[in-house]
């Protein structure tokens, strides 16, 4: 989908590819076979190579595209073709080459006092998912004793050390790990936050949340969900989630009322 987050999206090399994540090639591999991924692959060998190689546990994935465009010509105009498959991973493609372009939106301005004022952060040690470019991270850092934020995109794990760094956030510790799978003991949290991140696996996500958060500790979601009654909604609140609704302002893809959810455990 295309965000209109970065401009000359389409004119980036075939090549940008090849610093997307595992956690980007992974999720690709668990959808529905892509034939435009796999005739770009096609165009380009060595990307194939290099994600074969890269991660050994989706070779057979990579044998699959390959045999699916096997027999099929490649499009005279394959720049288009590259434009329109990147196009439709432009928030993947930010996050690897210019987070900045994403942390620039004006959705991303919203009010840290809808995270900040849920509860006291004083002295507390917080593991903050899927930090991106560090929203709520940072928002809540300069309460709490220790901010750990989880991160599986290299590029911006380092986005987030240089922030840190030139912000002197001196108690921000950046970490590799997914939201199902955290890098910690069970009750090391007091507080456990996310924002835009969970949704694929909802039940499973929940579960690891409340795994590494301490008893009487809380998790928080902000924003955990669109504005809409949909299943993610239904489970939260089934798993005794309460929420509000919140502005993210501005006229960007991704602005507009979102809900935000809290429990203590």
């Amino acid at each position: 989908m295309a965000f209109n987050w970065k401009k000359d999206i389409r004119e980036q090399s075939a090549n940008t590819i090849m610093l997307l994540d595992e956690c980007h090639f992974h999720y690709l591999s668990q959808g529905e076979p892509r034939k435009d991924f796999a005739l770009v692959l096609k165009a380009y060998p060595h990307i194939a190579w290099y994600i074969s190689h890269k991660m050994p546990e989706l070779k057979d994935w990579i044998g699959k595209l390959n045999q699916m465009v096997a027999d099929e010509p490649l499009p005279a105009d394959i720049d288009n073709l590259v434009g329109n498959l990147l196009e439709s991973m432009e928030d993947w493609i930010i996050y690897v080459t210019t987070p900045d372009d994403y942390h620039r939106q004006s959705f991303v301005g919203w009010d840290e006092k809808e995270l900040t004022s849920l509860t006291d952060y004083t002295g507390k040690t917080v593991v903050d998912i899927g930090s991106g470019t560090g929203k709520q991270a940072f928002a809540v850092a300069k309460f709490s004793k220790t901010v750990y934020c989880v991160e599986p995109v290299w590029n911006l794990r380092r986005y987030l050390k240089n922030r840190a760094n030139e912000e002197q956030s001196e108690n921000v510790f950046v970490v590799d790990g997914i939201i199902q799978n955290l890098p910690f003991p069970a009750n090391f949290a007091d507080i456990t936050i996310s924002g835009h991140v969970v949704g694929d696996d909802i039940v499973n996500e929940i579960a690891e949340m409340e795994r590494i958060t301490k008893p009487t500790g809380m998790i928080i979601l902000c924003p955990g969900n669109t504005d809409t009654d949909n299943d993610i909604h239904k489970i939260l609140l089934e798993s005794g989630y309460s929420w509000s609704r919140f502005l993210e302002p501005g006229d960007d893809f991704g602005s507009g009322y979102k809900r935000k959810y809290w429990k203590v455990k």
